[in-house]
């Protein structure tokens, strides 16, 4: 049961991060109509964290540069 229920866990963590991720890229796309592969790449292997400081910073910037500097 507890194997069961750390599965379920990790599972709904998991489609939170996917989700977000999906956002962020819905959101780039209509911001600057073009989705770059190492844009992708980066929303891919980021974690929630990050994803939510890119999706809040995608308002102030003016290039998908900007969006990515000084981040990890």
């Amino acid at each position: 049961a507890e194997g069961k229920a750390e599965g379920k866990t990790e599972g709904e963590a998991f489609g939170i991060i996917k989700g977000e991720a999906l956002l962020l890229k819905r959101h780039i796309m209509r911001k600057f109509r073009k989705l770059p592969k190492w844009v992708e790449q980066r929303i891919d292997k980021a974690d929630s964290t990050q994803l939510e400081a890119w999706a809040e910073k995608i308002f102030d910037v003016k290039t998908l540069k900007q969006l990515f500097e000084d981040t990890k």
